[in-house]
């Protein structure tokens, strides 16, 4: 059975599924060149090497991953709650070549199945919104990783506190795309914390990301028929959410951090 959210995203988006980074408002780069830049600062900001052992907290095909893995050099493992996702991710993962390098497994990510400071770092590219619970989440990546070990995490957050009125009226979309919820900018040090981890660096790229939903509408638009004839009702209910006005609320953010164990 078709993945039809992945469909959908790689088809108006990238096949690169997460937000993507732009320089400035002139800043007129392809979606997957903003994609490849975002990916890039995770990597970055994570400083794995050859060597290590790096926890991806995945959950789709592993991009991200094989990414990670490419400029690093280090070795990935990758774990996530659906079985069908890392089958895909394993099978792409061997007509790579890197299946030796990048190993995608199974498992619930609030009781991972690995022993406690197993990986050097961990990160977690836009997975805690689909996830629920975010500090359980947060504190297996705390338990798996070495005393000391970064944890890079990138999030969905009011970038000012929404009145309950609008999260109301937001609901349909964050449910939709499987959003739990939508911590505060201010409050996600504190989040953090009850987790174990310290906050090394707290970024606020909304500005930077802002260009991705308005480039996922135009793509919505433009094959807003194509999808819904392939892929029925589901497609629909993806596109008519992600075309909605409020999916430009300029409340809404983004949070990259960066914390050790």
């Amino acid at each position: 059975m078709a993945d039809v959210y992945h469909e959908v995203m790689r088809t108006i988006w990238d096949h690169n599924l997460h937000f993507g980074l732009w320089t400035s408002e002139e800043d007129e780069a392809p979606n997957r060149v903003a994609a490849e830049r975002m990916t890039a600062l995770h990597i970055d900001k994570l400083g794995a090497r050859h060597g290590w052992r790096v926890l991806d907290m995945g959950r789709r095909v592993g991009t991200s991953a094989f990414r990670l893995a490419e400029a690093s050099h280090a070795d990935i493992v990758s774990v996530s709650p659906c079985a069908e996702h890392v089958r895909l991710a394993n099978v792409r993962a061997e007509a790579l070549f890197v299946d030796d390098q990048v190993r995608f497994v199974h498992g619930d990510p609030h009781a991972m199945p690995f022993s406690c400071a197993a990986f050097d770092a961990a990160w977690a590219v836009e997975t805690l919104p689909h996830l629920g619970d975010r500090v359980g989440v947060l504190r297996e990546l705390a338990r798996v990783v070495k005393p000391s070990g970064v944890v890079v995490v990138s999030d969905f957050v009011q970038r000012r506190p929404v009145a309950q009125g609008l999260l109301d009226e937001l609901q349909p979309i964050l449910t939709t795309y499987d959003i739990d919820e939508l911590p505060t900018f201010a409050g996600y040090p504190k989040l953090l914390a009850s987790a174990g981890l310290h906050v090394v660096e707290l970024l606020d790229l909304s500005v930077e990301t802002r260009k991705t939903v308005p480039r996922m509408q135009d793509g919505a638009r433009r094959h807003y028929e194509a999808l819904v004839a392939v892929h029925g009702e589901k497609a629909r209910q993806y596109l008519d959410q992600i075309l909605s006005p409020l999916a430009l609320q300029p409340s809404l953010g983004y949070v990259l951090a960066v914390a050790r164990v």
